[in-house]
């Protein structure tokens, strides 16, 4: 065992409860289907080109009592217009789409909401928010009853700076009326990679909030891209630099109070109605790094490879298995997919081939079949977005889904 760091050790003595059975890859949203929707969407689309490149970020799945609502970016650039008496569309690429239909059936019949994500009313909020040429999200979480806002959205989302390559950060965006609008709340997470013109392209990815085992804290994971001293991922040796696996965290009742909080007046406090927050924000994040949260911020800090031996790094999905009683990870290198376990959210099984789903197989999303989809069990769902590598595009993409089985 020389030369191996405890986090591979722990990986090596965690073995995985479940190895999967993958069965039933089906087409659950055709080419057709998609420019279907694209046609009735809601602004109306103002893409020509890439018409509704959705979706182009991991799913967002919300159960309710008459089906399920999905969440997920239209890729497609969406330019300011007029609709229905105001202004809409933020000249940008990206956004976050609502459909309502079933696990069969995602774009279901309606005209789907496709909405982008507005600046904050504070622009000190986001100062980079101008900047962006891209900034859309799927993966979405609904606050329980119990907690500040009950019923409002969180949404993750994957934000581009318009430059000379790709270069993005993550950020959230909070809807206080089920999709209908969503504010941006502000970035979370940058790269320990700092941007410069010149730099490798690199995938953040965009991931769901994880409850922590304790439930305190919302976890993020995503790929990292530890700086260097080169404008390339990998450095003067010829190794790569970046994480497969890295993590941040922020306390989620804080998250909670910042996005969908109340004030009160200063000055008699004790007399004035509580109003909602006249400028919703987000918190600081932390990446976890050398074994601790407190040494390094998530905004351009540096992290800990969660998992240093993965033969896959892309598109990170984690939710909570009830019948394994573990976290579970897929991964998605754009055609295959890999398959990892943990008890602590922490420390993760080495993680092992599903299959292969390209030419692009990207953004899987996991879903329960049960009432809150975010929790998996013995039987889940796994959709992604499968596109060709012929030149046509989004023309060609369709929403695919597989079932896994834990035997």
């Amino acid at each position: 065992m020389a030369g191996l760091s405890s986090r591979e050790l722990a990986a090596q003595t965690l073995s995985a409860v479940c190895q999967p059975k993958v069965t039933g890859q089906v087409v659950v949203a055709t080419p057709a289907e998609r420019l279907a929707a694209g046609r009735k969407a809601q602004p109306p689309i103002t893409d020509i080109y890439n018409g509704f490149a959705w979706p182009d970020t991991p799913l967002g799945v919300i159960k309710t009592d008459t089906g399920y609502e999905f969440f997920a970016s239209d890729g497609g650039y969406h330019a300011r217009q007029m609709w229905q008496g105001k202004w809409v569309g933020n000249n940008k690429a990206g956004s976050v789409v609502t459909t309502v239909g079933t696990l069969d059936k995602p774009l279901g019949s309606g005209d789907p909401l496709d909405v982008g994500v507005s600046p904050n009313p504070n622009s000190a909020v986001n100062p980079n928010y101008s900047s962006y040429g891209y900034i859309g999200g799927g993966p979405v979480y609904q606050v329980p009853s119990e907690l500040a806002g009950p019923g409002h959205l969180l949404a993750t989302y994957h934000a581009e700076l318009p430059k000379d390559a790709l270069y993005a950060a993550l950020g959230l965006a909070a809807s206080s009326d089920n999709g209908q609008h969503w504010t941006d709340l502000g970035e979370i997470i940058r790269l320990n990679q700092a941007y410069a013109v010149g730099l490798d392209g690199y995938e953040i990815g965009d991931g769901p909030l994880v409850l922590s085992p304790d439930g305190k804290y919302f976890y993020l994971y995503f790929p990292d891209w530890l700086a260097n001293g080169s404008l390339h991922v990998t450095n003067a040796g010829g190794a790569s630099t970046t994480t497969n696996v890295s993590v941040a965290r922020a306390p989620v009742a804080a998250v909670l109070a910042a996005a969908f909080g109340t004030a009160r007046s200063p000055v008699q406090p004790e007399l004035s109605s509580a109003t909602e927050l006249a400028h919703p924000h987000t918190v600081a994040f932390e990446k976890f790094y050398e074994g601790q949260w407190d040494l390094q911020p998530a905004i351009g800090g540096a992290s800990t490879d969660l998992i240093p031996s993965s033969a896959y790094q892309g598109y990170l999905d984690i939710h909570y298995n009830s019948e394994l009683k573990r976290y579970v990870m897929l991964i998605s290198n754009d055609t295959q997919f890999g398959y990892a376990e943990s008890v602590d959210a922490l420390h993760w099984t080495v993680p092992t081939l599903l299959g292969v789903y390209g030419p692009i197989a990207a953004y899987p999303t996991a879903v329960g079949l049960g009432d809150d989809p975010h929790i998996l069990g013995k039987q889940f769902y796994v959709y992604f977005t499968h596109l060709l590598t012929d030149g046509s595009g989004w023309t060609e993409g369709s929403l695919q889904r597989l079932t896994l089985t834990c035997p």
